[in-house]
C-alpha cells in the first residue's frame, strides 16, 4: 500500500519533508517564482518513468483545460535557457492540444535527484505508470541515488516488498514484459511466471495463459505443475528404478554361476551379448578356465 506521505502531494518532498505549506502564486520564495512560460520553452525530463500517454486521456484533460484553463502550476527547473518540466508532463502536452500559448509553471530549484523522485511520486500519486514503468524508474533511481531498496521504498513512499516485486519484473523475458507493459498480462500473472526458470518456457505459458484466458490462480496451478515436473526430472540417474531385465538373461547367468562356481554377468541384448566371467585371482582363473576346458 502507498504511506500516506503519498497523499500531501509532492509540496510534502519540495519542502524536504516538512510539511510546510506550498509557495502561493505572489508569495514566492527569493529562490523560486511562478511566471507564465511559453509552452514551447518547456520541455520533458529526461528522468520522466512515464513512457505512454492516452491519447484519449490527453484529449479529455485539453477539453478540461479549454474550459477552465490549468489549475495547478507545471512543476519546472530552469536547465540552461529552457524549463525543465519536474512534475505536470501530462498537463503540459494537453495544453499543447488545446492550443494555449502559455501555461502557469512554478520555477524551482531542483537537483537532477529529486527530479527523478518527484517525477515518480506525481505518477504514483495517480498511478498513471505501468507495472514495468515503475519497475524501470525504481531501477534507475536506486543507480542514480545509490540507496538500498529500503532507503528508496521510504523515499516514495512505499514497502521495501512493494519496490522489490517491481524491480523482479524485470527479470521476465522481453516478450513478457511488454504483455505486463500493454495490460494484457496482470502483475499478478507476472508474479506467477517468475516461478519459472527457462525464458523460453515462460514465454509460452505467458501466450497460452494470454490465449486461454487464464485468471491469476489458474496460470499458479500450472507453474507449480511445471515446476514440480522439473524437479522430478532432475532426480539423479543412479536414483531412478532400473527398468526390469529379461527373464532368460538372469537364468544364463545363474546357471553359469552354479557350473563356473564364480560370479557370471550376460550384458547385451538378444541378437548381441557377452559374458563377463569375474575372477578373483590367478588361482580361480586356472580353476575356471579347466573347468571350461572340460566341459
Amino acid at each position: 500500500m502507498v504511506d500516506r506521505r503519498l497523499g500531501r502531494g509532492l509540496d510534502f518532498f519540495l519542502s524536504g519533508g516538512r510539511g510546510s505549506q506550498p509557495v502561493q502564486q505572489g508569495h514566492s520564495s527569493p529562490t523560486e517564482e511562478t511566471l507564465q512560460v511559453e509552452v514551447g520553452a518547456l520541455g520533458p525530463s529526461p528522468h520522466q518513468p512515464r513512457r505512454e500517454f492516452g491519447e484519449t486521456e490527453l484529449q479529455e484533460l485539453a477539453a478540461s483545460i479549454r474550459a477552465n484553463g490549468i489549475l495547478q502550476p507545471i512543476l519546472a527547473r530552469r536547465v540552461h535557457d529552457r524549463y525543465e518540466i519536474v512534475a505536470g508532463e501530462r498537463r503540459w502536452r494537453a495544453a499543447k492540444i488545446a492550443g494555449l500559448e502559455r501555461v502557469p509553471v512554478l520555477i524551482k530549484p531542483i537537483t537532477d535527484e529529486e527530479s527523478a523522485v518527484f517525477g515518480l511520486v506525481e505518477n504514483l500519486q495517480r498511478e498513471d505508470l505501468n507495472a514495468i514503468e515503475k519497475a524501470q524508474a525504481f531501477r534507475k533511481l536506486l543507480a542514480q541515488l545509490k540507496v538500498t531498496q529500503d532507503d528508496l521504498a521510504k523515499r516514495v513512499g512505499l514497502d521495501r516488498s512493494s519496490v522489490t516485486n517491481f524491480l523482479r519484473l524485470l527479470d521476465l523475458p522481453s516478450e513478457v514484459q511488454a504483455h505486463v507493459s500493454r495490460g494484457t498480462l496482470s502483475m499478478g500473472h507476472a508474479r506467477c511466471l517468475l516461478g519459472l526458470s527457462d525464458p523460453a518456457a515462460i514465454v509460452t505459458m505467458a501466450d497460452e495463459s494470454i490465449r486461454l484466458g487464464w485468471s491469476v490462480r489458474e496460470l499458479e496451478q500450472r507453474v507449480k505443475q511445471v515446476t514440480l515436473g522439473q524437479a522430478k526430472g532432475a532426480e539423479p540417474a543412479a536414483e531412478r528404478p532400473r527398468s526390469s531385465r529379461p527373464v532368460w538373461l538372469k537364468e544364463i547367468e545363474e546357471t553359469l554361476m552354479e557350473a563356473l562356481g564364480t560370479k557370471v554377468a550376460v550384458k547385451g541384448t538378444a541378437k548381441k551379448s557377452k559374458i563377463v566371467i569375474e575372477c578373483a585371482n590367478r588361482a580361480e582363473f586356472d580353476r575356471v578356465y579347466d573347468r571350461l576346458k572340460n566341459l
